[in-house]
């Protein structure tokens, strides 16, 4: 597979280069509180459950003209006994190993522990520029118990609250000290004008963000998060036969053989909402749903031993209501056992769960073998830039004179619905207004016979049509059509 991380990271509006921090330490010291504040979000998940954060998640912070990249990641724990925590420990190595400087975050109301004696002695041999970031330091704990940690042997010690934001520009300066350079200016991939509305030229394809934002959404355990690790030809994310494994959405960028530009969202699976109870996993559904707005376009991951389940028709739904282009990925495929029919007979059972979305591409793979991964990304793509693809009003009435010719709407009453023009007035998704006579006798018969043909023509496989009937309106192109 030959396809490359990018070392950049998606920030508002586009890609952002600039040093890495990364913040490392033991559980529930506040590392994902910092990252909020220093990139100015609310992106990390925060609760006081330790080990909320496992996979490592990449922000972007701007202060003092400078623009720095953050990463935070899951708690440093010592047990070798437990195989989850040795795979978070080992994403947070990771982070570690590709920082420019590291914040060795600490509690200021514990004081140093033994996990932060081990953690502290690593970073000494690590070779990297460390600062001692002890959180929580409000109040009576800033004093006496901020001077315990300069025994560490790690130095500058920085007090701090995160959640208070105090200290924090303290730290921010000593950080600037190491660049007293500003930082280049970010390289950003704005995104263009969608163009105007009815402009003429054809079947116009606007020049955008060539980053393909991409949601990985389905059900706990469908192998999301090894399908993803899979794409990028690392364990970028922590993997467990566990359900719930991952607990945040997080965003991995790659670079693919084309050069093609993806960022992949890998999310927590959504549950039954009977199924849900902890808060945080109520956080992770939202972020999950959130991630699929921003993207606008999704993978939802199926698991193909378990077949098609009312929450994967339930997730395609969500999706279907964000305006989210959609590839159907079997996961797991390699554990189905093979015969002729198999592929047609799971087809079929996929255009009974989704009729909304019998249109939209089908990969069968295994993110654990690699086994049918290749086809995936080029699908992604062709579905993202179906969504972002306008169509003149012009062609488009065209287009519209033909079908209608072909098959005139039903005339019920004494008069007929005639149908006066149409024009894509938005993209991501695409949305269609026909001015019709009489609106409100357009039936759902018809209306599924133009969004059929309107997809079948101009190629929007996979997309979610917003199609609108309005009355009034005079076609401009009556004489052109």
């Amino acid at each position: 597979m030959n396809r490359r991380r990018y070392r950049e990271t998606m920030g508002e509006g586009g890609v952002v280069t600039g040093p890495l921090l990364a913040l490392v330490g033991r559980p529930n010291v506040g590392k994902s509180s910092l990252f909020n504040r220093l990139t100015r979000t609310r992106d990390a998940l925060v609760d006081d459950t330790p080990g909320l954060t496992r996979d490592r998640k990449y922000g972007v912070a701007v202060w003092g003209g400078r623009t720095f990249r953050v990463v935070d990641t899951g708690g440093f724990e010592f047990d070798p006994h437990e195989p989850l925590l040795a795979r978070m420990r080992e994403q947070a190595e990771l982070a570690v190993e590709e920082a420019d400087l590291i914040f060795f975050v600490l509690d200021a109301r514990t004081g140093p522990l033994a996990d932060d004696l081990e953690l502290a002695a690593r970073l000494r041999r690590c070779g990297k520029p460390v600062i001692c970031v002890v959180n929580k330091a409000e109040g009576n704990a800033g004093g006496p118990g901020v001077a315990e940690f300069h025994r560490l042997g790690l130095q500058p010690v920085v007090a701090i609250s995160a959640t208070h934001g105090v200290g924090v520009d303290d730290l921010l300066r000593v950080v600037a000290a190491r660049w007293p350079v500003a930082a280049p200016e970010p390289e950003i991939l704005l995104e263009g004008d969608e163009g105007e509305e009815g402009k003429e030229g054809g079947d116009v394809q606007p020049q955008r963000d060539d980053v393909v934002r991409v949601a990985i959404v389905g059900c706990p355990n469908a192998g999301k998060s090894t399908l993803v690790n899979r794409l990028l030809g690392e364990e970028r994310l922590v993997t467990s036969d566990q359900p719930g494994t991952t607990r945040d959405s997080v965003d991995a960028p790659l670079v693919d053989a084309q050069g093609n530009r993806f960022v992949l969202v890998d999310t927590a699976g959504l549950r039954r909402k009977a199924r849900i109870s902890l808060r945080i996993e109520k956080y992770a559904a939202i972020a999950a749903l959130n991630a699929m707005e921003r993207a606008k376009t999704a993978v939802l991951v199926l698991d193909a031993v378990r077949g098609v389940t009312e929450q994967d028709q339930r997730v395609a739904g969500h999706a279907l209501e964000a305006g989210c282009g959609l590839v159907f990925a079997i996961n797991k495929w390699d554990a189905v056992p093979r015969g002729r029919n198999a592929e047609s007979a799971f087809r079929r059972e996929l255009g009974l769960a989704f009729p909304r979305f019998s249109h939209a591409p089908v990969v069968f793979l295994s993110g654990r073998t690699g086994v049918g991964v290749d086809r995936l990304l080029p699908l992604v793509r062709q579905v993202w830039e179906a969504g972002q693809k306008r169509i003149s009003t012009g062609v488009l009435n065209r287009w519209l004179a033909e079908v209608e010719e072909a098959n005139p709407h039903p005339r019920r009453t004494g008069r007929p619905v005639r149908f006066r023009f149409a024009s894509q007035v938005r993209v991501a998704p695409p949305m269609v207004v026909f001015f019709v006579s009489r609106p409100e006798e357009v039936e759902e018969s018809y209306r599924r016979y133009l969004e059929n043909r309107f997809r079948e023509h101009f190629g929007f496989q996979g997309v979610p049509l917003r199609m609108d009937f309005r009355g009034g309106g005079d076609n401009p192109y009556k004489d052109k059509a």
